[in-house]
């Protein structure tokens, strides 16, 4: 009966045990909550069906995603030539200028960051990933303010008008990307499809047309291009936290479990 030690029962059942050593003892406890009962069933459910992240590789990937969640020099060039590159392709009515500023923005790292902070509980992460997320569109949005400035008098082209407002399809386009880019980016043997993920997630596009749209004086587009982006970070960010938790990243006190 001494496996029924202090730390598991307490010390007045321990001390209960050791006197009545030949005695039957059942040890009752308060039972758990509902929702610790039904979480408890379904991380079961998953690690039957899910393949799950060892604990080396959840480490790995907790690791990476905090230090490419930073806020540096590499951060600043590229949200900037993304920037710049999305709004000249906005300005020219090019989807494949476009195209290009979306793979070489680097906003869905941070993004992705803020949802593993979600899931873990990790606070230090989630500031370090806000302030990154937060500098970055601040960055996008003065640099397509200040292009669409400099260029004087232009139309609102049609790409413009496409991202001028959050719509229910985009939502999904977002949620779903956002799944992907969590399960790509936690197993090394999938990197290759983080270039599609990237080109579904809308991010630096609707910043600049918000940029541009401000410079124009059309406020209305301008704003609406901001939400776009809100609503496609916080889409994302909710399916990052879930694909992470599917596949074995849990919350231990806000660390790697």
């Amino acid at each position: 009966n001494r496996v029924l030690d202090n730390r598991f029962h307490g010390t007045m059942s321990s001390r209960i045990c050791r006197q009545l050593a030949d005695v039957p003892v059942i040890v009752v406890r308060e039972g758990l909550p509902a929702g610790h009962r039904l979480r408890s069933h379904c991380e079961a459910l998953l690690q039957r069906f899910v393949p799950q992240l060892d604990r080396t590789t959840r480490v790995d990937f907790t690791q990476r995603v905090q230090s490419n969640s930073s806020w540096n020099f590499d951060f600043v060039a590229l949200i900037s030539l993304a920037s710049m590159i999305a709004a000249m392709g906005l300005l020219q009515n090019s989807a494949a200028v476009i195209i290009g500023a979306m793979l070489v923005a680097p906003l869905m790292t941070p993004i992705m960051g803020l949802g593993l902070a979600l899931v873990q509980g990790n606070t230090m992460l989630a500031r370090l990933a806000l302030r990154t997320i937060a500098l970055g569109v601040g960055t996008a949005f003065v640099l397509a303010l200040t292009i669409g400035l400099c260029k004087g008098h232009f139309s609102i082209t049609p790409e413009m008008i496409g991202r001028g407002w959050p719509g229910v399809l985009d939502l999904i386009v977002a949620f779903v990307s956002g799944l992907a880019a969590a399960y790509a980016s936690s197993r090394p043997g999938l990197f290759a499809a983080l270039p599609g993920v990237a080109i579904a997630a809308s991010l630096v596009p609707p910043i600049a047309t918000s940029g541009l749209a401000a410079a124009r004086g059309e406020l209305q587009l301008s704003y609406g291009a901001f939400l776009l982006f809100f609503t496609n970070m916080v889409a994302i960010v909710l399916a990052a936290s879930f694909s992470l938790w599917a596949v074995g990243v849990r919350n231990n006190k806000g660390g790697v479990r």
